[in-house]
């Protein structure tokens, strides 16, 4: 994703509350253990991430898109005493990653969903109603885990989703043509929550772009 790497974001990053140790060294085994290290949460996205949850002090959160766990960890640095998280993870193989840095940063009640996110979905594991939802998985299927997630959100809760500016392929007019690009799916998903009845949003372009809802009904 180098071309988020722009003097923007360094500066943003320099200028901002740095991540822990753990969190570093999670970075460092994500890069060096894993073949997309590359998915992983910018440190400026995680301190957006903590800076959020810490704002809105929530007592249960759900995690679409757990990777090595980076973001779960940010999330529940806002977490209430006694809290909850219920993160989604299609990729059984980093579970020993997940659970080594989790331990270290001294995280509790963390439930782990393995498989695609719709089927732990229809499965019925997922007990809401949530207090915050963070959105990071597969593109092909993110209106219906943005309309999951409005469903089983508290009134006044926050939902985020990242990647919302692809790159840049929601402005791409060639892309967008085509119903099937990622570019095109990711413009549709922000006229949907853009247009929720449910929901009052803003696109913030922190990295690839966080679109950051609060249910209001």
């Amino acid at each position: 994703m180098a071309h988020f790497e722009d003097a923007t974001n360094e500066y943003s990053t320099f200028h901002s509350s740095k991540e822990s140790e753990v969190l570093e060294r999670l970075r460092r085994a994500t890069w060096l253990g894993t073949t997309k290290p590359q998915m992983l949460s910018d440190p400026i996205q995680g301190r957006f991430l903590s800076m959020v949850s810490g704002l809105t002090k929530p007592k249960k959160i759900l995690e679409f898109g757990t990777f090595t766990g980076y973001s779960t960890i940010c999330l529940a640095e806002g977490l209430q005493e006694g809290g909850t998280i219920d993160t989604l993870e299609i990729n059984d193989e980093l579970e020993h990653i997940q659970d080594q840095y989790w331990k270290e940063a001294g995280l509790k009640n963390v439930t782990r969903h393995i498989g695609h996110a719709n089927e732990i979905i229809e499965s019925g594991a997922l007990k809401g109603p949530y207090d915050l939802i963070w959105i990071d998985a597969d593109k092909e299927h993110q209106i219906d885990y943005v309309d999951f997630s409005v469903e089983n959100l508290n009134v006044g809760g926050c939902l985020m989703v990242d990647n919302v500016i692809w790159g840049g392929a929601v402005l791409d007019e060639e892309k967008l043509a085509k119903s099937t690009s990622g570019g095109s799916r990711i413009h549709r998903l922000n006229q949907h929550i853009t247009n929720h009845h449910q929901l009052e949003n803003v696109l913030i372009p922190v990295w690839d772009g966080i679109q950051v809802a609060r249910k209001i009904c």
